[in-house]
């Protein structure tokens, strides 16, 4: 067999097996700010074809083959890799009190849940086979793959981003500066995938946001000797202070970590 033949029939075999099968029909939803999501479920159900449009995000208008999963509480995620992890970007939700469902979108690297509401003319309207063109179009250009590989310096970026923002919350609660401060090549490759450092590192802002809004007269005159912060990996969770600064040690598995961050706020 010569090595044209070969090819060509390496690429056969090759979108025959990203070939999906969809359902006949599709769901749109809207978002907030012009957000749109369409969900193109498979016809045996177990996976779905996603696009996300209208969000200042690397996802935005990238159609993902995404994976059915039952999560706990009735949550129903369809999951995707993105930046070498799992990511369930839309959710179907049951209602904690019964009777209906709601869906939802989550960006990765984001924790803002995007409620979402169901267009029923739009959804009648879309051809889920012109969805499915465009995924395997960027299929083919690489797209979704590039998303998918873990990329260090878009996660830091990510990472630091809401570590910022969390930062200025507090800031602004509070009324004086507030910084998070992180040496991020302390984290190999294989322990940045795994983890959140903002969601771990921003609980000292978060604390400090929550007692300046909950009782702004008696913690506000405490808040501007406390917003320095320096973050760590542990073995440990513990805080003091250091010279002029929060010195704060969080560990993986450490639960209440926010009710121990609070407490020792409180305390100062």
């Amino acid at each position: 067999m010569n090595k044209v033949v070969f090819a060509a029939l390496c690429a056969v075999v090759a979108h025959s097996a990203s070939a999906i099968e969809l359902a006949p029909y599709a769901r749109v939803f809207a978002g907030p700010e012009g957000a749109r999501v369409i969900l193109a479920p498979s016809a045996d159900g177990k996976e779905a074809l996603v696009q996300i449009n209208g969000v200042n995000h690397p996802v935005d208008q990238v159609v993902f083959l995404t994976k059915l999963q039952r999560w706990g509480g009735g949550t129903e995620a369809f999951v995707t890799t993105y930046d070498g992890r799992d990511s369930g970007m839309v959710q179907k939700k049951a209602s904690p009190y019964g009777g209906g469902e709601r869906y939802v979108a989550y960006l990765p690297g984001r924790t803002e849940e995007l409620q979402l509401s169901f267009e029923d003319a739009k959804s009648k309207a879309l051809k889920p086979a012109a969805l499915l063109a465009t995924y395997e179009r960027q299929q083919q250009q690489g797209v979704q793959q590039k998303l998918a590989r873990f990329d260090r310096p878009r996660r830091v970026a990510a990472d630091r981003e809401r570590l910022e923002r969390m930062d200025s919350e507090a800031s602004a609660a509070c009324g004086s500066a507030v910084k998070t401060s992180f040496d991020w090549s302390a984290l190999d490759d294989e322990r940045l995938k795994k983890i959140s450092v903002s969601g771990y590192c921003g609980a000292v802002a978060s604390g400090l946001e929550r007692l300046c809004r909950e009782d702004a007269a008696k913690f506000k005159p405490k808040a501007a000797a406390l917003g320095q912060i320096d973050c760590q990996f542990g073995p440990e969770l513990k805080a003091r202070i250091v010279g002029q600064k929060v010195v704060f040690t969080t560990e993986e598995s450490a639960p209440n970590q926010d009710d121990f961050v609070k407490e020792f706020l409180r305390n100062q």
